[in-house]
C-alpha cells in the first residue's frame, strides 16, 4: 500500500465568493492524471470526490483542510469581492490552525454581544457547547491534515485504525476518512492514542479539559440539569464561556508547539 493524497476534482472552475479558504494544494487546468501516477487513477472514487461544473466557495461551502483541489479550469476569487476573501495552501497542519483560529475568533466575538436578561443562559450554553465543538473539529482536522500530507503518517494510520490492505479497497482514503470521523473527539484518552501511533509525538495535558465537558454533557443532553442529582443546574456563565476559550486555546497552542509550528 503506497500513500495517497485526499483529491477533489473540479471539472469547472472553483471560485472563492466569501471567506478565507484553506488547503492542502490547489491545482488549476489540470486533472487526476497529471496531479497523481495514473495506477493510482482507479483508486480514487470520482463519484465521492469530484464536482460536475464550478465549485463556489461562501460561508456555506468551505474548502476541506485536508485535501487536494484539482480544477479542470481556473482557480480564482471571485472579481468585486471583499478583501477578506482568499484561496490559501500549506502541506501539514496549518489549515487545521487557520480553521480553528477563524472560528473561535467568531465564539469569542459573539460572547462580546449585549443580550436580554432572563434568557441569556441559553446563548451562553450554545457558545460553550459551541467552543467545544470546534475544538473537536480542530483535532479532527489535525489527524486528516497529517495523515493526508505524509506518506509515514498515512501508512501509521493504516494501522493505528485498523484499515486492513486488501486488493478491493479501490478508495483507501475514503475508509481512512470514514473511521476517522467516526471518532468522538471530546473523548480525549481514546484520541490521545491514536494521535500518539499516528504521529509519534505528544499529546497536550487535557485535565481541565475533562473536568469542563462534564458542563458541556448536561447542556446538550440534559437541558443543563446535572446527571448526578438532577436538581443541579448547569448553565454556562459569560465567565465560563471566557475561560472555556482561554483552556481551549492553550491547548491549541501546545499543539501547535508539538508539531513544531512556533
Amino acid at each position: 500500500m503506497s500513500y495517497r493524497p485526499y483529491l477533489i476534482e473540479v471539472s469547472g472552475s472553483i471560485i472563492a465568493k466569501e471567506g478565507k479558504n484553506y488547503t492542502q494544494g490547489w491545482v488549476a487546468h489540470s486533472d487526476v492524471k497529471s496531479v497523481i501516477d495514473d495506477t493510482i487513477k482507479p483508486i480514487y472514487n470520482l463519484k465521492l470526490h469530484s464536482f460536475s461544473g464550478n465549485l463556489f466557495l461562501d460561508k456555506n461551502t468551505r474548502a476541506v483542510p485536508y485535501a487536494h483541489y484539482v480544477a479542470k479550469e481556473d482557480v480564482i476569487v471571485e472579481e468585486n469581492v471583499n478583501s477578506d476573501v482568499d484561496l490559501s495552501c500549506s502541506s501539514g497542519f496549518f489549515p487545521a490552525f487557520a480553521y480553528f483560529g477563524e472560528y473561535i475568533k467568531d465564539i469569542r466575538t459573539a460572547l462580546d454581544n449585549p443580550l436580554d436578561e432572563g434568557i441569556d443562559y441559553l446563548y451562553y450554553n450554545g457558545l460553550y457547547v459551541s467552543a467545544f465543538s470546534i475544538l473537536e473539529l480542530f483535532l479532527c482536522d489535525f489527524l486528516m491534515c497529517g495523515v493526508f500530507s505524509s506518506e509515514s503518517y498515512f501508512m501509521n494510520a493504516l494501522t493505528s485504525l485498523n484499515i486492513a490492505d486488501t486488493a478491493d479497497q479501490y478508495d483507501i482514503e475514503n475508509k481512512i476518512k470514514n473511521v476517522i470521523i467516526k471518532k468522538v473527539f471530546h473523548k480525549f484518552n481514546d484520541i490521545k492514542c491514536i494521535f500518539n501511533s499516528v504521529f509519534g509525538f505528544g499529546f497536550p495535558d487535557y485535565t481541565l479539559l475533562n473536568q469542563k465537558i462534564h458542563r458541556r454533557h448536561n447542556i446538550v443532553h440534559r437541558f443543563s440539569l446535572s446527571n448526578y442529582d438532577r436538581m443541579t443546574v448547569c448553565n454556562a456563565s459569560y465567565d465560563e464561556v471566557l475561560d472555556l476559550i482561554r483552556v481551549i486555546t492553550i491547548f491549541v497552542e501546545e499543539m501547535k508547539g508539538l508539531c513544531n509550528l512556533n
